[in-house]
């Protein structure tokens, strides 16, 4: 069992590509009520549809925002690696200091 953790942080953007535009192609908006119908189910319809209307939207921005801090942890893990990268390579020619 190993420890390492290997990300290929091509794949990742690839991916959080394709899932920002799943989100961005969805259109939360809600079906033209339907009027002159005075039937209590009508009724709840047009309601059921408003909410559907405002989970969507809802749902839509979390995902961005999920989206949005997935790209600055890869970026963080990214520019991680290559600190510590530059610090490894750096020790083999002699030591450094790593604290400032």
């Amino acid at each position: 069992m190993s420890n390492e953790v290997k990300i290929v942080y091509a794949d990742v953007e690839e991916q959080l590509s394709v899932i920002e535009n799943a989100a961005s192609s969805l259109k939360p908006t809600a079906e033209l009520p339907i009027e002159g119908n005075t039937l209590d189910v009508v009724t709840k319809l047009n309601e059921l549809s408003i909410q559907l209307e405002q989970i969507l939207t809802s749902y839509q921005m979390v995902l961005q925002n999920n989206i949005q801090t997935t790209r600055n942890s890869v970026q963080y893990m990214k520019e991680q690696d290559q600190r510590i990268s530059t610090n490894i390579n750096g020790t083999v020619s002699g030591p450094r200091r790593l604290i400032d």
